[in-house]
């Protein structure tokens, strides 16, 4: 074992490439597809559809995540799935972590591990959007950090009034705070390509959302989008009525009055 490793350790190239095909192929594991079926028994998961909110339209999705097993299964087996996504990302890296610790090696396992998860080989390249995974790996490596960009994205998302920003804009803090903490641009860099990954996996849905607003003239209150995206109506009504972006536009149309 330790020949192996010490050898590994000499093929710096070598060890890239096999923990990024580790992470990859870790990452591929459909946790989804694997509850769906020991539940219910049958291998196709029917595509993510609801209602969208003061309309007759409906939102469809191909993503095949946690969030659709809660939508089909409940919350029980939506955080069963959310588990063993986080497993089998942070595992391997942590593995990589604590064996090889002259460079961090365990960013490509995490990063690969993602990008798996998204776009799985087994499955046309049809994941989730990663979110399970990333939680797990920045808990690894930084985990207050977590709660500090967090913390920043809540506060920026009660200034500009949107769920959006206070549930995924700690994501993109992390880039600049994995960067400032390590003191190494490759953590920098890292989160920047994580962030690429998680975007490109739910692009198509937001550009629905996007066009569903702009050709069919539909307003979604952030209460509204707070329950579709299951952060329940509290957090999206909170900022509809008491966010920076609210009451300044509250009293502009007083002021208007």
């Amino acid at each position: 074992m330790s020949e192996t490793v010490s050898y590994l350790s000499a093929s710096p190239w070598l060890l890239a490439v096999i923990c990024s095909l580790a992470g990859y192929l870790a990452g591929s594991i459909s946790s989804a597809r694997i509850v769906y079926f020991m539940v219910t028994k049958r291998k196709e998961i029917e595509p993510f559809s609801e209602p969208i909110p003061h309309s007759d339209e409906m939102f469809e999705s191909k993503l095949v995540s946690a969030t659709l097993i809660t939508k089909k299964l409940g919350k029980k087996y939506g955080m069963i799935t959310s588990l063993m996504d986080m497993l089998k990302v942070v595992l391997p890296l942590l593995l990589v972590k604590f064996v090889f610790t002259e460079e961090p090696y365990y960013l490509l396992v995490a990063f690969f591990g993602v990008a798996g998860h998204n776009f799985p080989v087994w499955y046309n390249f049809v994941g989730g959007r990663g979110e399970s995974p990333i939680l797990a790996i920045i808990l690894a490596i930084n985990w207050f950090g977590l709660f500090i960009v967090n913390a920043a994205a809540a506060v920026l998302g009660f200034i500009v009034g949107s769920v959006l920003v206070l549930r995924w804009g700690g994501y993109v803090l992390l880039i600049g705070w994995l960067w400032y903490w390590f003191d190494d641009w490759r953590y920098g860099l890292f989160m920047a390509l994580v962030n690429v990954v998680f975007w490109v996996a739910q692009s198509e849905d937001l550009k629905k959302f996007s066009d569903l607003k702009r050709e069919k003239g539909l307003k979604f209150s952030e209460e509204d989008v707070s329950d579709f995206i299951l952060m329940g109506k509290g957090i999206g009504r909170a900022l509809d009525r008491y966010s920076i972006y609210a009451l300044l536009k509250k009293t502009f149309k007083k002021g208007n009055t």
